[in-house]
């Protein structure tokens, strides 16, 4: 314990007098008769700071009190109190971890929920700025390869499909290129940079030539928005963040290459597949086709109900397309006067499709 006598400046008087301190129990112990105790007024060195002004320490008895002392450097006692309010003073994270559990709980609740928002909804887009349309083209391609190196790819109904597409305006920005995969299953999807994946399950589903014009506008207005690319980024953006944060635009596009896989697991929200829908049925609008072959493929491929995977396809939320119907068959009578048929090409392509697959 030390003990000693100091010059003690209470806020109500401006002349400073003469008390008596003992430093224990890291605290500073006040005898002063106005406090009216025997046993003193304890101020915790943690609270106590202090400035050194001409050999002299002013301590401040707390963080909020104008009430100090002043010790003297001649005081025998000076640097020990000095050093016992260094060795005190509590830290951030030493005042964090004096708390009780549940208010930590809840601070490294908080934190988690404010990382997941930062993580969620900031990292994302600030990603999708550092990637030009080139290297997102180059990332597709990389996906592409990836992903149909174990599939078995129908070259001659992708020929065919391929100069179907290209006889409609999918995209100012993008180079849309569509690839038949042999399968029962009825899916469609569109890959970052504008490859689009269309199963041989859904083209047999299909019965008009503007369901497949719905089809193929629908997945390229997931391209055009970049709703792939996004949704791959909010998948992976821990690594990404790193990658911001270092400045490593090569681990960016790394990190997404390297998690190729998550594209086979991938589903939109609800908020971009309507999008996607809209967007289509306008891209329908704009090549001069009636939007309502995107109500006749809803309704189709309603029929194949559980059938439908739940990872990325044309209907992968929930309700199963009655909410979408309906919204299609809104956005459609607005255009019930636009009747032109499709060009003898696309008719023609069109049946060839069906029947390889009839």
């Amino acid at each position: 314990m030390i003990e000693t006598t100091v010059q003690y400046y209470n806020g109500k008087f401006a002349l400073p007098y003469q008390v008596r301190i003992e430093v224990a129990n890291n605290a500073i112990h006040l005898f002063d008769s106005s406090y009216n105790t025997d046993n003193g007024i304890a101020f915790p060195l943690g609270q106590c700071h202090y400035v050194i002004i001409k050999d002299q320490a002013f301590i401040y008895l707390s963080n909020t009190s104008t009430d100090y002392i002043v010790v003297p450097k001649t005081d025998e006692h000076y640097e020990t109190i000095l050093t016992g309010i260094k060795r005190t003073q509590t830290s951030w994270y030493h005042q964090l971890f004096a708390q009780k559990w549940y208010t930590l709980f809840f601070i490294v609740v908080f934190l988690v929920v404010f990382l997941f928002l930062i993580l969620d909804k900031i990292v994302p887009p600030l990603a999708l700025k550092f990637i030009s349309v080139k290297q997102e083209i180059a990332l597709g391609n990389q996906f592409y390869a990836s992903f149909t190196a174990d599939s078995e790819i129908d070259s001659s109904a992708t020929f065919v499909l391929q100069k179907f597409a290209d006889e409609l305006q999918l995209s100012k920005t993008y180079p849309i290129k569509v690839t038949v995969v042999k399968d029962t299953i009825v899916n469609a999807f569109a890959l970052p940079g504008g490859h689009l994946i269309v199963y041989s399950g859904i083209i047999k589903q299909m019965e008009k030539p503007e369901e497949l014009v719905a089809l193929l506008s629908h997945e390229a207005s997931h391209v055009n928005k970049r709703h792939s690319l996004k949704s791959i980024v909010s998948r992976i953006t821990m690594s990404l963040a790193i990658s911001l944060i270092t400045a490593d635009i090569n681990g960016l596009s790394r990190s997404i290459i390297e998690n190729v896989n998550v594209i086979r697991v991938l589903s939109y929200s609800r908020a971009l597949e309507k999008e996607a829908d809209d967007e289509g049925m306008n891209l329908m609008v704009n090549n001069n086709i009636n939007p309502v072959g995107m109500k006749w493929l809803m309704a189709d491929l309603q029929k194949t109900g559980n059938d439908i995977p739940k990872s990325i396809s044309f209907l992968s939320t929930h309700p199963l397309t009655t909410e979408r119907i309906n919204d299609a068959n809104g956005f459609a009578k607005q255009y019930v006067g636009m009747n032109e048929p499709l060009n003898n090409q696309m008719q023609s392509l069109w049946l060839e499709l069906k029947k390889a697959y009839h």
